[in-house]
């Protein structure tokens, strides 16, 4: 997945490489180009203050590590 915004390397519980492949699992049969996924790491969801969503095409996807971890395959 090519549209994924990840915060979180800070967070030492969670490893970022185990959240891209379990975000690939789970979204399996979306198409890629329509939707953008963004991961806070922790729960104080750096990623979405620091960079507001911002209105796309497609789908804009906002989940927490923990929570793509909960429902990996």
């Amino acid at each position: 997945m090519k549209n994924i915004k990840y915060c979180g390397n800070c967070n030492p519980d969670v490893n970022p490489k185990d959240v891209k492949k379990a975000l690939e699992a789970l979204f399996t049969n979306t198409p890629r180009e329509d939707v953008s996924i963004m991961v806070n790491g922790c729960s104080r969801a750096c990623l979405t203050k620091r960079k507001p969503v911002q209105k796309t095409e497609g789908k804009t996807i906002i989940l927490s590590s923990q929570e793509v971890m909960k429902k990996k395959p």
